[in-house]
């Protein structure tokens, strides 16, 4: 966005004028009187210098997550997490990903997949998040950490010359390295294990809500029990003011998401072992813990949000342990541990051990379907995540499996559950098939997992945060259909990349919709980005906007094959 918009000010070049001309012509806002100010930019997507062959093509990152024992145990099993976001404001997607034994790092993108590496001084995290957190516009990043509450670094927007938190006197510094500052900004004693980003209580700045893994806190330091649960914090502008939800959490994944279709979102905390997931609905009064499901997983690990059918109601698939596929051979190698697992049978229990995937039945309900869909199993499953990657129109699914623990696989070799991970392509109605012949069916023990456009040429890249094995970025190189991804910004407010927004894309193909979140899948940051994918023959037509204050605004699209979107609101 800073490039388009230095690029339309700077010095009146021949070049330059044409592409003002273009930036300022090529989209167009329409509506009544009453929608949001907005300036919008648009470009078009970067041509790939690589031939499409059908197919993703991996790349590694320098990165491991390492351990500090030599054999790996529960709960070191569980990995780290990762973020995606534009930390530095060139247009690029930088990556954050998180460790444990060795230092959590950045991932500066310089364009091409060429990304400069740069270290925190501290490892031992699991969930990670890019938000702004004090509205300055810069990108900030949270960590969970295992030992210690939250780790907030503020960016200080050094790199074009921001103040940023460096510069706030009622700020604590802690740590500084280069473009950022730790600081205790706010007083979260919680140990969390993940996090969720979101403006809960309608004032347009970020609360957050985090979530404790209870057995790994309690190994950690058996004495504390007083600082666990779910929390919601709310933003007050100078602290965050914590309501406890739940005092006792076993939680590996959260998901803020309207589930009732009142206009708010509510807080879902996906728990492991036996402990049945928690929903929390906002009201008038606070919030409502209510039983929302008929089922749910087990042992949920991971969330992933999309609109498999494109009727304008989001789908929620959460995943679980089966094994995929179930053959003898897969069979005996998780006997021991299927048989610990074995259902407990407790009467009025929703929870079953599989994946589920929550489908709008009625107005406000949902149905399990999951195995009519090809959804059932998919192995020891952790991040998973929806998004278009071959540009049809419909959201495929992509999961990451495989596990790793002396004390629950020490029969096989290595003490490894090796699984491939497993991309499901949706056939157009909302049911999922394999698909191995992407290249995605990887073996090296996936924990969190990203989807982002990496390389801006407008296709749906993939980022694994890997176990003992090096990260990778999984380059798509699949052929067919268009895109538009979409960038809003919200400069005035102190939610300034408009998360919780809703966009509505209309195309002559059809009607497709996506949500700006903080987080998702498991331990993992989303971008700020909305892709959509549509076929080739079809053309885009009007952009949605439907913003966190509950405004809307409605764009026309100019170009026919698709491109790169800037939404700047400017009320």
């Amino acid at each position: 966005m800073n490039r388009l918009v230095k690029m339309c000010k700077s010095a009146p070049t021949p070049l330059l004028l044409l592409i003002s001309f273009v930036l300022a012509a090529a989209c167009v806002p329409v509506g009544g009187p009453a929608d949001p100010a907005v300036n919008v930019y648009v470009q078009p997507h970067l041509r790939s210098p690589h031939p499409c062959e059908d197919r993703f093509v991996a790349r590694t990152l320098d990165h491991i997550t390492s351990i500090e024992s030599e054999v790996v145990r529960t709960y070191d099993s569980n990995g780290a997490g990762l973020a995606v976001n534009d930390l530095d404001r060139d247009g690029d997607l930088d990556l954050v990903l998180a460790n444990l034994a060795g230092p959590n790092a950045i991932f500066w993108n310089d364009g091409d997949f060429s990304f400069r590496k740069q270290e925190f001084p501290h490892g031992q995290s699991r969930g990670v998040s890019i938000v702004d957190i004090d509205g300055d516009g810069w990108l900030d990043i949270a960590f969970a950490h295992r030992t210690t509450r939250p780790l907030v670094w503020m960016n200080d927007g050094r790199s074009l010359g921001g103040a940023g938190a460096a510069s706030n006197p009622s700020a604590s510094v802690i740590k500084r390295i280069p473009g950022f500052t730790r600081v205790d900004w706010f007083a979260a004693p919680q140990k969390a294990y993940t996090l969720a980003w979101a403006d809960l209580d309608g004032d347009i700045d970020l609360d957050f809500v985090l979530a404790t893994y209870q057995t790994e806190y309690t190994r950690v330091d058996p004495h504390d029990l007083a600082n666990g649960g779910v929390v919601y914090y709310e933003n007050t502008g100078d602290d965050f003011i914590p309501t406890h939800l739940a005092t006792y959490s076993q939680a590996l994944a959260l998901l803020l998401i309207d589930l009732n279709q009142d206009g708010r979102l509510d807080i879902w905390a996906g728990h492991d072992f036996l402990m049945p997931d928690q929903v929390w609905l906002w009201s008038p009064d606070g919030w409502k813990e209510t039983v929302t499901f008929t089922e749910t997983a087990q042992n949920t690990m991971s969330f992933a949000v999309g609109d498999i059918d494109n009727d304008g109601r989001a789908e929620i698939f959460s995943a679980d342990m089966r094994p995929y596929p179930d053959t003898p051979e897969v069979m005996a190698d998780w006997a021991p541990l299927m048989e610990m697992m074995a259902d407990a049978n407790i009467a009025g229990d929703q929870q079953i051990i599989e994946n589920v995937l929550q489908v709008p039945s009625f107005a406000t309900g949902y149905s399990n379907e999951a195995a009519a869909r090809g959804l059932q199993a998919s192995g020891w499953s952790w991040s998973a995540q929806f998004g278009d990657l071959d540009h049809d129109g419909f959201v495929d699914l992509y999961v990451v499996n495989g596990m790793a623990a002396v004390d629950m696989f020490g029969h096989l070799p290595g003490a490894e559950l090796v699984e491939e991970n497993l991309a499901y392509r949706n056939d157009g109605k909302g049911y999922f098939v394999p698909v191995p012949s992407w290249g995605l069916n990887a073996t090296e023990g996936g924990r969190s997992m990203a989807m982002a456009d990496l390389d801006n040429d407008g296709d749906l890249d993939i980022i694994v945060n890997n176990l003992l094995a090096p990260s990778m970025i999984y380059e798509n190189r699949l052929c067919g259909g268009n895109s538009l991804t979409v960038d809003l910004s919200w400069p005035g407010s102190k939610n300034t990349r408009a998360i919780g927004a809703h966009l509505t894309l209309h195309t002559t193909a059809g009607t497709y919709t996506r949500t700006l979140r903080s987080n998702s899948g498991y331990l993992t940051g989303e971008p700020s980005q909305a892709h959509f994918g549509f076929p080739a023959a079809s053309t885009p037509l009007l952009l949605e906007v439907h913003w966190p204050d509950g405004s809307d605004s409605t764009l026309v699209i100019p170009f026919a094959a698709g491109g790169r979107v800037f939404v700047e609101r400017t009320d």
